[in-house]
């Protein structure tokens, strides 16, 4: 993890390529993000969201030797692994399969089981769908499960041995606009990055084009105004506690009110590379190079 204020590297970079695109607007505005995990996901899969649920979020760690025993998930959870090697048994067939650090699990609903067979301490970011509202941190609190049929042989703790979580998070996933009854395609091969921002008053992205991303706002509003149907539209906005989804898309954000924002995001299926400096993970997630749209004249 690292903190790294980086509104004067992405002018710079974004100054260079803005001479070969003749109307985009870099971002303005105070900025700084935490970096959590740069991965690559092994799993393709299709992962529905529905609003009026939770997501959760949260940096897990695990001892060696540690577990989380069975839990009964009721949504897809997304496993990113930063350190060590991460063991998951479940699923159908009760399957055994192992991730290692730089790798990501994208299992869906079901039982599940997650083991630190190392010697040294598992780490993950962890990012779990339809969790009901009000719900345990999951894997970390609340009753562990009966083992699912054709695991009897895999030999679990009554309770979480070794397992911690630094800065948990959940947000009620909106019903409106993109994330009620949408589908996040996950695809193999490709890459995750997580990390939370944090974007002073007045900040704004300029006009970017980006990945699919899950977003969960911590603190503050975010606003974001996007050419629709031939209208400049500026009526989508989420607050403190709100959880959504957005497909890969152009648009504007920008923080709404005099709070600072803090937004965890996870962004998917960015192009593979191995793991560059925070602003180079930054930059491969999110394309500051738009010119803004006709249909918003006004904000060119």
């Amino acid at each position: 993890m690292r903190r790294t204020s980086f509104a004067a590297t992405v002018v710079v970079f974004i100054s260079a390529l803005s001479m070969a695109t003749a109307f985009a607007t870099p971002p303005t505005g105070d900025a700084k993000f935490t970096d959590y995990a740069r991965v690559q996901a092994v799993d393709s899969a299709s992962v529905p969201i529905s609003g009026g649920t939770n997501l959760a979020m949260g940096l897990y760690s695990i001892a060696a030797g540690g577990e989380t025993g069975w839990r009964s998930l009721p949504g897809h959870m997304v496993l990113a692994v930063t350190k060590g090697k991460l063991m998951l048994h479940g699923g159908e067939g009760c399957a055994t399969k192992e991730y290692a650090a730089g790798q990501a699990a994208t299992v869906p609903a079901g039982t599940y089981l997650v083991h630190n067979a190392g010697s040294e301490p598992l780490e993950f970011f962890g990012a779990f769908l339809e969790q009901p509202v009000g719900a345990p941190k999951p894997l970390a609190e609340g009753p562990t499960a009966p083992a699912p049929a054709g695991c009897t042989g895999v030999m679990a703790a009554a309770a979480p041995s070794g397992v911690s979580i630094n800065h948990p998070l959940a947000g009620t996933v909106s019903t409106a606009f993109y994330s009620h009854h949408a589908t996040l395609d996950v695809q193999g091969g490709k890459d995750m990055y997580a990390g939370t921002y944090d974007f002073g008053p007045g900040w704004s992205s300029g006009w970017i084009s980006h990945h699919p991303a899950l977003n969960i706002v911590e603190a503050g509003a975010i606003g974001y105004v996007e050419a629709k149907d031939g209208k400049c539209d500026e009526s989508e906005y989420y607050s403190a506690g709100q959880a959504f989804f957005h497909p890969a898309h152009r648009h504007m954000a920008y923080t709404k009110g005099s709070e600072h924002l803090l937004l965890t995001t996870i962004y998917f299926d960015l192009p593979h590379d191995t793991p560059l400096p925070v602003i180079g993970n930054t930059i491969t997630a999110v394309d500051f190079t738009q010119a803004p749209p006709a249909d918003c004249p006004r904000l060119r």
